[in-house]
């Protein structure tokens, strides 16, 4: 049976998810999404805050929610959550490739 994923999760949810992630990467790995080499630490610290790079802005833009990277995460994370956050943070940014 599907069970549908909520994809908007607040700040404080994000960052516990985060914090539970290993750094295996296995995400990244399976995402079809993901053009350039980027690591999930990377990822991680510039999804909750600070400055976001070119390449990971290029990744939240380039992201479509397929959930890929959730079956492979041995944590069992929903990091297309995670994205949501990250691509809500470059609108209102205003960051533009």
């Amino acid at each position: 049976m599907f069970k549908p994923v909520l994809l908007h999760k607040t700040g404080p949810q994000i960052a516990q998810e985060i914090q539970a992630c290993i750094g295996c990467n296995e995400c990244l790995l399976a995402c079809p999404a993901l053009a350039e080499p980027i690591t999930i630490d990377v990822l991680n610290c510039q999804t909750l805050s600070g400055s976001i790079s070119p390449a990971v802005a290029h990744f939240a833009r380039s992201c479509y929610q397929c959930g890929a990277c959730v079956d492979p995460c041995p944590v069992g994370l929903h990091r297309d959550a995670m994205m949501m956050l990250l691509k809500v943070r470059l609108l209102r940014s205003g960051w533009e490739e």
